[in-house]
C-alpha cells in the first residue's frame, strides 16, 4: 500500500484499502484530531504534495501518539489488519 510501484499505482485494492485506513485512523485517534491532522496536510501541502512518510509524521506530530503500529496494519502489512481499536477497528 505505501508503495505499491508504477504498474499498481491505481489499482483497485490502493483506493479501497486506503480510503479505509483513513476511517480507521477517524476512529483511532477521534473527530477532533482527525479533522485538524487534514486541515493541516492541505494547509501545508498547498500547491504541492507530500509522501505517506510525511502524512505519518504529521499525524503523530498532530495527534500525540506513536501511530506505527496503525500504519504498519494499515499500511505495510500486506494481510488484512487485525480487528483491533488500536488499528481503528472496533
Amino acid at each position: 500500500m505505501a508503495d505499491p510501484g508504477p504498474d499498481r499505482l491505481f489499482d483497485r485494492q490502493v483506493y479501497l484499502r486506503g480510503g479505509m485506513a483513513l476511517q480507521a485512523l477517524r476512529h483511532r485517534v477521534g473527530e477532533h484530531a482527525f479533522w485538524s491532522l487534514l486541515r493541516a496536510w492541505v494547509h501545508d501541502r498547498r500547491g504541492g504534495n507530500g509522501s505517506t512518510e510525511d502524512f505519518v509524521a504529521l499525524a503523530e506530530r498532530v495527534t500525540g501518539e506513536d501511530l506505527s503500529g496503525f500504519f504498519q496494519a494499515w499500511l505495510r502489512a500486506p494481510a488484512r489488519p487485525a480487528r483491533t481499536s488500536a488499528n481503528g477497528l472496533r
